[in-house]
């Protein structure tokens, strides 16, 4: 990120302003100086701005610390050229490719967190839907441990208008990432206007009980080759179909000029997303606890 964007004072400011809605209990200052621009491009005079706009930080031995989740957010906000909007990029990219269905392949890697353990590695994988997959097969230095497939189409059932009005009362809410002990509070969601994908989805399912629409919260995967992304979302059975809803994300993608003016709030990303199940969990354990994994996306070469 270029000092230039310090002195776009009224979008920093505005970006400050949200993320001030997040109470300092829920903060981590963890990061210096150094690590906010190896991080998140967010250079000295960028941050020295944005301590001016009021960004929360705190004294530490090597100078002020910030919140990774609070950087996060000013790099989606501020910085066309972040790694987050890059990701988010791929997704309208790959949703308007001329096709009407598509299958993916996605792959889980993972690799052995204690190489010299006895006996061979044990693994167990989320997949669709709920389910859980054990194996042992993978090599110690790390491989492809399973596979799934997903077939998404583009095109999708007409919204009915319960439904849409709705969609219309979550306007008023900006995206931005929260901490972890805020993200599914959908009363601080609705009081604070500020949610990610997990706050808007647990909204929506409480809303869609209240008004008899049948709708379920989803977590899972972007679908955008050559690399995935952990997203939650809600889904709404229209004419035997789940459709996919994000309107806070599309609003969000728009205003940073990812999505273009086609892309009206109510359209569906699901044509990228590959459901797991019903409850955010660890896809990969290795003999029980958590391991980092990775998990490369491809267009299935029979589409």
């Amino acid at each position: 990120m270029t000092s230039s964007l310090s002195l776009e004072r009224r979008e920093l400011d505005a970006v400050v302003a949200l993320i001030l809605r997040v109470p300092d209990a829920h903060r981590r200052f963890e990061v210096d100086a150094a690590a906010a621009a190896a991080e998140y491009q967010i250079d000295g005079p960028t941050v020295a701005a944005l301590v001016a706009a009021g960004l929360p930080s705190a004294s530490g031995a090597d100078g002020a610390r910030f919140d990774a989740t609070d950087l996060r957010n000013v790099a989606v906000h501020l910085d066309a050229r972040s790694r987050e909007r890059k990701v988010l990029s791929w997704w309208i990219r790959e949703l308007e490719r001329p096709t009407t269905h598509t299958r993916y392949r996605m792959d889980y890697l993972a690799r052995c967190p204690d190489p010299g353990h006895d006996g061979p590695c044990r693994y167990r994988l989320a997949v669709p839907e709920d389910g859980w997959h054990e194996t042992a097969s993978a090599p110690a230095r790390g491989g492809v441990l399973h596979s799934v497939t997903f077939d998404r189409p583009r095109t999708w059932p007409d919204l009915p208008a319960a439904l849409l009005d709705l969609l219309e009362e979550t306007r008023h809410i900006r995206f931005l990432w929260l901490p972890e002990t805020l993200r599914a509070d959908t009363g601080f969601v609705r009081t604070a206007g500020i949610a990610d994908c997990v706050g808007v989805a647990r909204m929506l399912v409480e809303e869609a009980a209240s008004r008899g629409l049948v709708a379920r919260f989803s977590h899972g995967r972007s679908l955008t080759p050559p690399i995935s992304a952990s997203h939650s979302w809600a889904e709404f059975h229209v004419d035997g179909v789940w459709v996919p809803v994000d309107p806070v994300l599309v609003d969000a993608l728009r205003q940073w000029g990812v999505a273009g003016p086609r892309w009206h709030r109510t359209r569906s990303l699901g044509g990228v997303l590959g459901r797991i199940g019903a409850h955010r969990r660890d896809l990969v354990a290795h003999a029980g606890q958590p391991v980092s994994a990775r998990f490369p996306t491809y267009r299935d070469t029979g589409e």
